[in-house]
């Protein structure tokens, strides 16, 4: 009975992200709903533990909200919201966009179409770890790569697509999924940055490279060429001096610098990585401009790009964890526990099966990170009972909720992405699908290779 009702309950909270509902209070409302199912059902004894009890079945279960706020905003949560904010002052400032600049030029030189695409690509790719959010990242190159691709005489939903898959794995230690599973793992954010991610992201990077190469200049060739549109109807970017460039790498040259990678004897944590970047970029700001109230009202910047991320990110978090913990109210982790444990999966298996999961739901509803705050908090106590790995479990899940946005026409990359470019999201969608189905494939070998 009690797994009837939660396919009924995951089915319906399904058909309201689809149609695009608030995911936060739908998740939040469900796994309240549960909640009181399990207890009326006598399959739990209570909603919070005694010390935690208000004594009200109704105050507990509001006040769960509360209690899963505070522990997720210390850690978690702030780690998101600086990464947020740090990658939004950088915008202001010009700093990605003149690294994308420069990095671009040399390309442009070379006058080969398709290879300049693929370079482009793994460019976009490397670019990723240093912005952490894909629509950002997306808009960033629409402004600086796109115009040189179609002049180079890339179609534009060719260059589109090469653009909006730029970044197709959510890796680097100011990603959300990322911070997400290492701190699942009770793992530091570079061991599990560089022991476990980066191998198989170069690997799909240039994997996924030569299949943009040949899949963008075969459809370019067989579709019929549809009119360029002005490159001036597309925005242009800030672009801050040279030296600013560095800026958003300096972030991760803190992370991996101050680790086991580098002076392990200095602690260094993504927050502090993220305050100590801001810092710097702000006495740049000052020398440049000379202006300190122009400077410290820029800072206005960061915060809202902080407040932004919590209203969306963190409280996703929330919300999924909520979700997650009525799931186990109603007994989900036993029945599936058993399941599993009748069909006698190994790592491979369960790895593949989670990260198809996660590949369906990110298609569905658009986002990654929705549906991997609701599972992930439940994969532990289920590889623990089956004696598996939990980070190449996690890893596999990771990959397929990124994935899943470049297969799904309501993602905000690739509707964004379609936007600027004058394109639908489905005929952007035919020319993403080849690349990311050979990631996909890659990705499942890698880890079955590399781990």
């Amino acid at each position: 009975m009690n797994i009837v009702i939660c396919i009924t309950i995951i089915a319906i909270t399904g058909i309201l992200l689809m149609k695009r509902y608030q995911p936060q209070p739908v998740l939040i409302g469900m796994g309240i709903l549960m909640m009181f199912i399990a207890y009326e059902a006598n399959w739990i004894d209570a909603i919070l533990v005694e010390s935690q009890s208000t004594g009200v079945l109704v105050f507990d279960a509001m006040d769960i909200v509360r209690i899963t706020t505070s522990n997720n905003i210390v850690n978690l949560g702030l780690m998101i919201m600086t990464c947020a904010g740090y990658a939004k002052y950088m915008e202001h400032i010009g700093a990605g966009t003149r690294l994308a600049h420069t990095f671009i030029r040399p390309l442009y030189r070379l006058n080969r179409p398709y290879i300049v695409l693929a370079l482009m690509f793994l460019l976009n790719m490397g670019l990723s770890i240093c912005v952490p959010n894909p629509l950002s990242l997306a808009l960033l190159m629409m402004v600086t790569m796109y115009p040189v691709l179609l002049r180079l005489g890339v179609s534009p939903v060719g260059a589109a697509a090469v653009i909006a898959t730029g970044h197709l794995m959510d890796v680097g230690p100011g990603a959300v999924s990322t911070l997400l599973i290492a701190k699942t793992l009770n793992m530091p954010v570079p061991n599990y940055f560089v022991g476990y991610q980066l191998r198989l992201y170069f690997l799909v990077a240039i994997v996924t490279a030569i299949a943009h190469f040949f899949w963008q200049k075969y459809r370019d060739r067989v579709e019929e060429p549809k009119a360029i549109d002005a490159c001036e109807s597309i925005p242009e970017a800030p672009i801050g001096p040279k030296p600013y460039m560095i800026f958003p790498l300096l972030p991760l040259c803190f992370i991996l610098g101050f680790s086991q990678y580098g002076f392990p004897g200095v602690k260094m944590n993504v927050t502090l990585a993220m305050m100590l970047a801001f810092g710097i970029a702000l006495l740049a700001e000052l020398i440049r401009h000379r202006n300190l109230r122009t400077v410290l009202k820029s800072t206005t910047i960061f915060f809202e790009g902080m407040g932004n991320q919590f209203s969306y990110a963190v409280t996703l978090i929330i919300g999924g964890q909520i979700f997650a913990q009525g799931l186990v109210s109603l007994g989900l982790i036993e029945s599936l526990l058993g399941a599993l444990q009748t069909l006698s999966l190994n790592s491979i298996g369960l790895t593949s099966v989670l990260g198809g999961g996660m590949l369906g739901l990110s298609m569905v509803t658009g986002s990654n990170v929705a549906p991997l705050f609701t599972l992930v908090p439940l994969v532990p106590n289920i590889v623990a009972h089956l004696g598996l790995d939990p980070i190449t479990t996690m890893l596999g899940m990771q990959n397929g909720a990124s994935l899943g946005l470049f297969l799904s026409p309501i993602s905000p990359v690739m509707v964004g992405v379609a936007g600027v470019a004058h394109i639908k999201s489905v005929d952007l969608l035919k020319r993403t699908s080849v690349p990311v189905l050979v990631a996909l494939l890659t990705s499942c070998v890698g880890i079955c290779l590399l781990y």
